[in-house]
């Protein structure tokens, strides 16, 4: 039998539960510190479960079998939780999700180690599944892992080509997305699925994080903590944008990224620069372009149920984004 999306959605959640349980009373073991700030994350209400719904619309469009997909949701939630675990430790991030992060909450060693423990419950979790889903899901951790590190490198930098955002972004946004569509298509044993979900993932992936992106330079409603890129000093699309269209800007924001601080009020101020540029439109419509790709990868799939789903979905997110009026 089908499920509903939301008792789909409602069923990875009860596995992200239960597969984070500890034994109450083994007090002598630190598992539940871990387990509790590894939930603290996966559950908090702010989560949009994108990978979850996508798991769910493609299995739809393939028949798939939900158990499984059931098994492939919750491990796509794991690992993009463990990378936000470890982001919010290099960003010093004290918000997500509308509530404080775990290095906030607790400490940097216990979101760090909450994150790994997330990973090796990410893969235990695929134990019922074909063998060549659990290889790419380690694939996409290597993948953002080093995507991760190539940011951090990066960081503080006014010289970055965009090629080098797409593969940022490619890695630590999309390849999830990727293997969302890929393992949910391989456990109907649909290849040509395989390859158009896949294609569809990275593109929409890419528009997703520009969509983050844009969010950022914005005070919104997201419960996350505004111009966060420009306070981290993380070259994000609309900054490089704004970069290559004013030297004005990418000079006013190298002389703020060399300061060891920079005050609010200031980055407040770069900001409001970056949408008087243009970027913030020009980034729109590039995401725009991108979901349009997205939606043209799906093919003929396009017109199946969970398909014609998921394009409504994703225009729907261009829909969402702020217009152009300054801040």
């Amino acid at each position: 039998m089908i499920p509903t999306k939301q008792i789909f959605i409602q069923q990875v959640e009860q596995q992200i539960i239960s597969s984070l349980k500890w034994d109450k009373e083994a007090s002598w073991s630190d598992r539940p510190t871990l387990a509790a700030a590894a939930e603290h994350l996966c559950m908090a209400s702010g989560a949009k479960r994108a990978r979850p719904k996508l798991c769910y619309f493609f299995g739809l469009a393939v028949g798939a079998d939900f158990d499984l997909l059931v098994d492939i949701a919750t491990t796509g939630e794991f690992i993009h939780g463990a990378s936000l675990l470890h982001d919010d430790v290099i960003d010093s991030g004290t918000l997500r999700r509308g509530a404080p992060t775990v290095n906030a909450k607790w400490d940097n060693l216990t979101a760090v180690l909450a994150g790994d423990l997330l990973l090796a419950e990410s893969i235990k979790g695929l134990h019922r599944c074909p063998r060549s889903i659990a290889q790419e899901a380690l694939e996409v951790v290597a993948e953002m892992t080093r995507a991760t590190m190539l940011e951090a490198h990066i960081r503080g930098s006014t010289n970055v080509p965009i090629r080098q955002w797409e593969y940022i972004a490619l890695g630590k946004t999309a390849s999830m997305f990727r293997w969302c569509g890929r393992s949910t298509a391989c456990t109907a044993q649909d290849t040509e699925a395989m390859d158009r979900f896949g294609q569809f993932g990275e593109h929409f992936g890419i528009a997703f994080q520009m969509a983050d992106d844009l969010l950022d330079i914005r005070p919104t409603d997201s419960g996350k903590t505004p111009f966060a890129d420009i306070r981290n000093k993380n070259p994000s699309y609309p900054l490089i944008l704004a970069q290559n269209l004013s030297e004005d800007f990418r000079s006013a924001l190298a002389q703020a990224w060399a300061k060891p601080i920079l005050e609010e009020a200031e980055i407040f101020e770069l900001g409001q620069h970056v949408i008087e540029t243009g970027a913030a439109d020009q980034t729109r419509e590039i995401i725009e372009e991108k979901i349009n790709l997205a939606i043209d990868a799906l093919g003929s799939y396009v017109h199946r149920p969970g398909c014609r789903e998921i394009a409504l979905w994703v225009r729907n997110i261009c829909k969402s984004l702020p217009q152009s009026e300054a801040v």
